[in-house]
């Protein structure tokens, strides 16, 4: 048996850092931000701290780059989910936002975006990446409606959307309300498939 080919020192890099950003994220979705210390992010990737300091100048480094990725990841399942159909229906896109939204990584971003009120830094770094992201959310909703939809009206149907379920993200925790989640979800799809059929005629 021949042995398997050393890795390069760039794939070496890679590895350390993708370990350093998916231990990040784990850490802000289990315990949050706040508890996600350097400590706790290297026990979790079985990395050393100058391991980690080799990668990222600080803490607030490495959270970006998680923030950056869980996005990343949002989009990539997004982009998968409407390249396999030629155009998917209201509901379908509708129903994937509010299923991405509450998936368990996005509580990366609620943590974050709570802690950039108060934290001017994290608020400075935080700004360009979620410019990026909302940015990515508009095109991606712009490509999958049809394409005789002004692009103005997606954009804001679309961040609308987010925001919406965003809010009800948080709050059925306290106060499920099952019955009328699913109820504002067909709403919400009626409201796109109007608005768009509103827009070509």
């Amino acid at each position: 048996m021949t042995a398997p080919p050393r890795r390069t020192q760039a794939e070496r890099k890679g590895a350390t850092i993708a370990k350093l950003v998916d231990a990040t994220i784990e850490a802000i979705e289990e315990v949050g931000y706040h508890r996600a210390s350097i400590g706790e992010i290297c026990t979790r990737a079985g990395v050393s701290k100058g391991g980690l300091f080799r990668h990222f100048d600080s803490r607030l480094d490495v959270v970006v780059a998680a923030a950056q990725e869980v996005g990343r990841r949002h989009m990539a399942n997004f982009r998968d989910l409407t390249t396999t159909e030629d155009r998917l229906p209201p509901i379908d896109l509708v129903r994937y936002a509010r299923a991405a939204i509450r998936h368990e990584t996005n509580v990366v971003w609620f943590e974050l975006l709570v802690a950039a009120r108060t934290e001017p830094e994290l608020r400075e770094r935080l700004h360009p990446v979620a410019r990026a992201l909302i940015d990515d959310v508009e095109q991606a909703a712009i490509d999958a409606l049809d394409p005789e939809v002004p692009p103005d009206l997606t954009r804001l149907v679309a961040t609308s959307l987010i925001h919406m379920f965003d809010g009800e993200s948080i709050f059925r925790h306290t106060y499920p309300r099952p019955d009328l989640e699913e109820e504002r979800l067909e709403n919400a799809a009626r409201l796109v498939e109007v608005l768009s059929r509103q827009a070509v005629t």
